[in-house]
């Protein structure tokens, strides 16, 4: 009965914390949150300091008489129970309104620690001061467990059996109460102890026809699934406990609901039956539900109409709920995607039909208008505002409205942060200023595209040669020769096989080949079938083959080069179409043919720009396979036949990678160090072959490791110190400590664990370890410090056990450990709280081991640590 007590005190102090917000620090926050997970998991002597050293550290929190109950809480577990009741006493002036709570724990410690007769006076002093209290009936009921422990039976069944008593009038109202079924338990097991048996039945089957609200409901099937389980009818408890929709839907908790829905409809999915998980996330589009439950059915009911092809479902559904919420957390999503959808349904009208259904076309692209105008009235603020702006400028240009098109891209420019679409707004708003005959603003935003994009390749491919075209075709236009002449230049060098020369048919094919590729691939082939002795027929064919590379149909695109090849055998194109067609072959899955294409292709087309990539594929083909031997022969390929390609530095790096992989000792070194003295290779990359340097010396077998780990520690300091800003020195001072732990595990250095600790140490408070490396630190101190325990005797050998699993825990439970914007290092924290759970089995910690466990295997399924928490349970 207890554990059900504690159950629902840590319920209730969720409730009153829930609506307090303070302006915590990301540390604070992180602190309490922390050392609630490790009171939760059962690490009670972590949890009660973490909990005591938030007090300290953040005494002027709002939280802090809460923690101090969590605190309280642990000490009872820990069964300090003098402690509790010292903590609680001292803490009395904070309390404020959790006085009644403060109260309440000093009778449950009082409780537990087995003064029945002081927790009996507790709960019936905070039922006669605090009449209000929330812990009215949780006192009455904990007096009864109380006096259940001193066998005052008869007093149990009077104190709720009274049918004027607290328990019975609350029963009488509320019988959904939590608490009134755990009296009602209480009640009847007093009356089994009598061996009323009568009795006993007729409180279960008042507990059973209680007529409780809909939250309660949920809460009592839970407890009735216990009263009949331990009846013996496990067959009533599993009907109880099976129809979770049901369930959820009587609890009247909006959190309860949408979880349920989420769960059953994505199990649906996941079934197959797409139709019917569609129409029940559409459950969860309803008010109350939390914004991140309608913005996830929102975009599931989208993603599952459209692949059942019904865009015009998943319209109507955003409309309808539109209708209910226009100003709902998700409705700014919900418009957005409601004008997407019809921008495609305008889309695939005008595909499909092309143009014998224009009225319908028209109608879509009209809705799709009206939704991205009125999305900036209805959520200025909203950060979808941009990508409403660029779509509502896609909606008048294709509406051929280009003067109202502009303030629509000019305002999606200013507020989409650096990325395709932003470029995309520029490029669109050069386009309108263009035909505008703005020709200097025109200029002006295509130069924007070109010069400030550069770092994206999908801009740099799809966007930089329309738009210098353009350059060229404004510069003419007002008679800029400068613009002009370094616009050509730009294409020549960059495109010289571009669709300048054809200006019309160009432009139109770039504009339309990425948002229409299969109009585009009309366009070109009705184009080529037109001229056919056209100088520029070849680059026609081969924009046809990449508007199918555009839609991924590979095996087109493939046929298209194949054919293209056969048709032009000694066009200057022709490698670049070799190229392209092995890439395809491999996109289609087709590795064979790509291997035997590049490898031909190196051998016929050396000089060609895209040698070196070729002959990059070649050697990641056979790493993949494998074949190391000839990896390692094909990347150093790269870097002796294309010495000045950007890609030579790095082939030579995957070559000592490649030749450590295959244990080549001889040569991996050579490789790396070779790199690390080259003055003209990138920084980075130096203190990359210096890493991997030192990691040869620990990796290679050797008869003589501790020659081995001296020197990987020396090139690691060397790192270090020739790179201190650089990332990877802090992955360095990582390595530099396991190198010590090693050479501190030597017969001669058995005790030396100074030096290890120290840079373990360092790693942690570098600013530049990242979490990997701290998560190692942690880690191998936890290591260290085990191995300092061996050589002790208790207490001091437990209390360095338990410092040890202080740090696996730092990272296993992110106890304040990352930073703001890290995420956990998954293999660390799964290598972290393996070993916190294999030292709790080794400190005899069982239940706190499975709970750790049990994390885990939620954490990280593929682990299958069901057998040993199995085992662990059958131990107790």
């Amino acid at each position: 009965m207890r554990n059900l007590g504690k159950t629902i005190w840590l319920l209730m102090l969720c409730l009153l914390a829930a609506p307090r917000v303070w302006p915590a620090s990301g540390t604070e926050e992180q602190s309490f949150k922390a050392a609630e997970k490790l009171y939760l998991d059962g690490f009670y002597k972590n949890a009660e300091a973490e909990f005591g050293s938030f007090n300290q550290n953040f005494p002027g929190s709002p939280q802090v008489p809460l923690a101090v109950l969590f605190q309280a809480q642990a000490r009872v577990n820990l069964r300090d129970y003098n402690g509790a009741l010292d903590l609680l006493a001292d803490h009395q002036s904070q309390a404020g309104r959790l006085a009644d709570e403060f109260l309440f724990c000093r009778a449950e410690a009082s409780l537990a620690k087995g003064d029945f007769a002081q927790a009996d006076a507790d709960f019936s002093k905070l039922i006669q001061e605090f009449p209000a209290s929330p812990r009215h009936l949780a006192a009455v009921v904990n007096a009864a467990a109380a006096r259940m422990r001193l066998s005052k039976w008869p007093e149990v069944t009077e104190s709720l059996g009274r049918s004027n008593g607290v328990f019975q009038l609350a029963a009488s109202t509320n019988r959904a109460n939590p608490l009134v079924i755990r009296g009602y338990l209480l009640l009847s097991e007093a009356q089994l102890a009598q061996r009323d048996t009568h009795a006993a039945e007729h409180s279960l089957r008042v507990l059973a026809e209680a007529p409780l609200d809909s939250t309660n409901n949920w809460q009592r099937q839970y407890l009735l699934c216990r009263v009949l389980l331990a009846d013996g009818r496990p067959e009533a408890a599993m009907e109880n406990t099976t129809n979770l929709l049901v369930l959820a839907e009587a609890t009247g908790h909006r959190s309860f609901q949408a979880q349920s829905i989420a769960f059953h409809a994505s199990l649906l999915e996941r079934l197959g039956r797409k139709e019917e998980a569609s129409a029940v996330y559409e459950k969860n589009l309803s008010d109350g539900v939390a914004t991140a439950r309608q913005r996830e059915a929102l975009l599931k009911i989208t993603e599952l109409s459209l692949a059942l092809g019904r865009i015009g479902a998943a319209a109507q559904v955003l409309q309808t709920y539109l209708g209910k919420f226009p100003t709902n957390a998700c409705s700014d999503l919900a418009l957005l995607t409601l004008g997407e959808l019809r921008l495609r349904q305008y889309d695939s009208g005008a595909v499909a039909t092309q143009g014998t259904n224009a009225s319908a076309a028209t109608n879509f692209l009209g809705q799709a208008v009206a939704a991205f105008q009125s999305f900036r009235t209805n959520f200025p603020q909203s950060p979808l505002l941009g990508k409403a702006q660029l779509n509502l400028g896609w909606s008048y240009w294709l509406s051929g409205k280009i003067a109202e098109s502009q303030p629509a891209f000019q305002a999606a420019a200013g507020l989409l942060p650096p990325s395709i679409e932003q470029a995309k707004a520029f490029f669109k708003l050069a386009d309108g200023e263009f035909q505008l005959t703005n020709y200097p603003g025109a200029i002006s935003n295509y130069s924007t595209v070109v010069d400030q994009f550069e770092e994206l390749p999908e801009v740099r491919t799809n966007l930089f040669e329309p738009a210098l075209y353009q350059i060229i075709r404004a510069s003419q236009a007002v008679g800029d020769a400068t613009s002009a002449t370094n616009a050509l230049a730009k294409i020549l060098d960059w495109f010289p096989n571009g669709f300048y020369t054809e200006r019309a048919v160009s432009q139109t094919g770039q504009q339309m080949g990425q948002r229409f590729p299969a109009i585009a691939r009309g366009l070109f082939c009705d184009v080529a079938r037109r001229a056919t002795n056209w100088g520029l027929l070849p680059e026609i064919e081969l924009a046809i083959a990449r508007t199918y590379e555009e839609e991924a149909k590979w095996d087109d695109a493939i046929e298209q080069y194949d054919t293209w090849l056969g048709n032009f055998t000694n066009h200057a194109a022709r490698g670049r179409a070799e190229y392209f067609r092995g890439r395809a072959n491999y996109q289609a899955g087709h590795e064979t043919n790509a291997l035997m294409q590049f490898t031909n292709f190196v051998a016929r087309f050396p000089t060609n720009e895209y040698a070196p990539l070729a002959q990059w594929w070649v050697a990641d083909y056979l790493y993949g396979l494998g074949s190391l031997q000839e990896a390692e022969i094909n990347y150093k390929v790269v870097y002796q036949n294309w010495p000045s390609s950007p890609l030579a530095y790095p082939a030579r790096m995957m070559a000592g990678r490649v030749a450590a992989s295959r244990q080549d000792w001889d040569h991996a070194p050579d490789q790396f160090r070779s790199l690390y003295n080259d003055q003209n290779c990138p920084t980075d990359l130096r203190a990359q072959a210096l890493f991997a340097y030192g990691d040869t010396w620990i990796s290679k077998d050797s008869t003589n490791k501790l020659s081995d780990y001296k020197e990987a520690f020396k090139t690691f300091d060397l790192l270090c110190k020739t790179y201190p800003t650089n990332e990877i020195a802090a992955l360095a001072w990582g390595q530099k400590a396991i190198c010590l732990l090693q050479l501190a595990r030597t017969p001669q250095d058995s005790q030396d664990y100074g030096p290890v600790t120290n840079a373990f140490q360092q790693v942690i408070a570098s600013p530049l370890a990242n979490a990997s490396a701290r998560s190692i630190a942690e880690v191998g101190l936890g290591f260290a410090l085990e191995k300092i325990a061996e050589t002790k005797n208790d207490p001091e050998k437990t209390e360095l056990l338990e410092t040890a699993m202080r740090h696996y825990q730092r990272v296993f439970y992110d106890n304040n450990f990352l930073r703001e914007h890290e995420k956990p290092d998954p293999f660390w924290t799964r290598k972290a709280g393996m070993e916190a759970g294999r030292l709790a089995e080794r400190l005899q910690l069982r239940d706190q081991a499975i709970n750790v466990y049990r994390r885990l295997q939620e954490m990280f399924p593929p682990l299958r640590l069901e057998d040993k928490i199995k085992n662990l349970r059958a131990q107790g």
